[in-house]
């Protein structure tokens, strides 16, 4: 009994202790909750970012039918083509306007849709009619115009372009509405632009083209002498550095500047031939005018500048756009002034060399032609007479001066774009903010 109440006793001791050590452990959690909470409200949190997940963009630019003005003001009419070429998406402003053109399509909204395209053919047109003369200008709206209207077409849901197409592009096309009618308005758009550009280069090119291709005296041990008596005829140009290389440097101006545009290569040939017809058209007339340009001497420089013209096409594989086949009647000419001009056996060969000059022009070389030197002998009238009788019967016309404003139809034919629309960006610069990618 008395081991009983001795147990029961440090059971009641023990157990006053454990309480004791429970409510002090009890006080030093909450100082320390204390403490942690009084750091917490005085130290800064370290800022955390929050990644946004990624949309998926549509392609398509959502805007407000009042801001059509200020979308054209900003990307059409106060654009300037030179910084942008270079920095930009080819094609920018086609993209953003077609991806304009989507998001009305989208809401079905035929007002604003209409509005929108109408206002780019006006927009354009008032850019070209003010600034027709700037060469970059014209041609920056000319690709831009070209790929709008493959954009109408590539998106349009025909299947003759969505062969053409990504599974993503052709998810893209337009629902609501039939552009064909647009296809045609902007391709007769593309028409007038393209004669600007020929205009504005043919302005560029005109007071070049006879200093460097007849005018300017190469090496005289190379190409000969003057020919008798004309030894004194200053040239039209006073420029003495003006050489065929100046000539080239402009063509290469031009072809860079196209190529940066995004014009479509299939342009830049036709635009390419144009400017060579119309050198072979400007140096073959002024040729058929000048006597002292009618010497054997002078011929070899023609070869010789028609060589490097040659050798420009090779360089930028654009030797099969029929450029080089524009020159042939120059070609001819320079041949004509070299070969020999004597017997009947040369009268049959000069026949069958010519065949890109008309009977007027070769009777008209070979009148013109003056000896380099002095003991050469002029082409005879009985020469003469025999080139006539062995081209009477040939089919062609009368005329002695080649068209040098002719301009050859041109075409445009469908490029598709592989610019995937719901990765375009809108550079800050174009002052589009009002516009929202959908």
């Amino acid at each position: 009994m008395e081991q009983q109440q001795k147990q029961d006793k440090t059971i009641r001791k023990l157990k006053k202790q454990l309480k004791l050590y429970m409510k002090k452990v009890e006080d030093l959690e909450a100082n320390a909750r204390q403490t942690i909470s009084s750091s917490d409200t005085s130290m800064p949190v370290r800022p955390v970012h929050i990644a946004r997940k990624e949309k998926e963009f549509q392609g398509m630019l959502e805007f407000k039918e009042d801001d059509t003005g200020h979308l054209l003001k900003n990307l059409v009419v106060d654009l300037k083509p030179r910084g942008v070429a270079v920095s930009f998406t080819p094609g920018l402003p086609a993209f953003i306007i077609f991806m304009c053109l989507r998001y009305a399509d989208s809401v079905n909204d035929d007002r604003r849709l209409s509005t929108l395209l109408n206002s780019t053919i006006s927009s354009i047109k008032g850019v070209i009619k003010r600034k027709g003369n700037d060469f970059e200008v014209v041609s920056f709206w000319l690709a831009n115009t070209c790929r709008l209207m493959h954009c109408l077409k590539q998106y349009s849901g025909d299947e003759v372009f969505m062969v053409h197409n990504t599974a993503k592009q052709n998810e893209q096309c337009l629902a609501n509405f039939e552009l064909t009618e647009y296809h045609q308005l902007f391709g007769d758009l593309a028409i007038q632009i393209y004669r600007q550009i020929i205009k504005s280069m043919e302005n560029i090119l005109l007071p070049l083209i006879i200093p460097c291709m007849l005018e300017h005296e190469a090496e005289q041990g190379v190409l000969g002498s003057k020919p008798t008596g004309l030894r004194k005829r200053s040239p039209s140009c006073p420029d003495e550095a003006l050489t065929v290389e100046v000539l080239l440097q402009r063509l290469s101006f031009f072809h860079t500047t196209m190529s940066q545009h995004g014009m479509d290569s299939d342009i830049i040939k036709q635009v390419v031939k144009q400017q060579f017809y119309i050198i072979s058209a400007v140096t073959l007339n002024n040729l058929l005018l000048r006597k002292d340009m009618c010497s054997w001497g002078k011929g070899l420089q023609i070869r010789y500048n028609v060589w490097q013209l040659d050798e420009w096409l090779s360089e930028r594989e654009l030797s099969g756009c029929g450029a080089k086949e524009t020159l042939e009647p120059l070609i001819q000419a320079a041949q004509l002034l070299q070969i020999k001009k004597n017997t009947e056996a040369d009268a049959k060969a000069i026949c069958s060399m010519c065949s890109s000059l008309t009977t007027a022009q070769i009777v008209k070389i070979l009148t013109l032609y003056t000896p380099v030197i002095e003991f050469e002998e002029r082409v005879s009238n009985t020469f003469i007479t025999t080139i006539k009788n062995l081209l009477k019967d040939r089919a062609e016309s009368s005329n002695l001066m080649m068209d040098a404003k002719k301009i050859f139809s041109v075409t445009f034919p469908f490029t598709p774009s592989s610019v995937a629309l719901e990765t375009i960006q809108i550079p800050a610069s174009l002052n589009l903010g009002f516009l929202i990618r959908v």
